[in-house]
């Protein structure tokens, strides 16, 4: 019975100590989550299944919480120390990143913000053309 107490307290022990090891915070987890709504903002600038009020309306509540987002990874220390590609790649694109920040920095819409710093004219726009690559 002494043996088996030992056995139980030692299995426990090993499982707490691999748990603690394995368990480490993501440092970028409001990066990511930054660049995800990011996407999701884009995306819903661009398809063409929504109408003009409805893109608006879903294009106003995504602002809203980029705005949160971007808020947090400015202020997160872990992210500006980290030596992460993603990191230092978002904070050299600043404009890209931080879209909703820089386009009123700029004073333009996100919209128009994302064009200009990616340098796409409405000539560019009227020569490209839809479909699949």
């Amino acid at each position: 019975m002494h043996n088996l107490s030992k056995i139980i307290i030692t299995l426990c022990l090993l499982a707490i100590t691999m748990t603690s090891v394995y368990a480490k915070p993501n440092p970028l987890f409001t990066l990511e989550n930054l660049e995800r709504e990011r996407a999701v903002f884009l995306n819903n600038l661009t398809t063409t299944k929504l109408t003009a009020y409805q893109r608006d309306q879903q294009g106003n509540h995504i602002i809203k919480r980029l705005i949160d987002m971007e808020r947090m990874v400015l202020r997160d220390d872990r992210i500006s120390l980290s030596n992460s590609v993603m990191a230092k790649k978002a904070f050299q694109n600043y404009e890209l990143t931080f879209l909703v920040h820089a386009s009123s920095e700029s004073k333009k819409a996100p919209m128009a913000h994302w064009l200009h710093a990616l340098n796409i004219t409405d000539e560019k726009i009227y020569k490209s053309q839809s479909g699949a690559r």
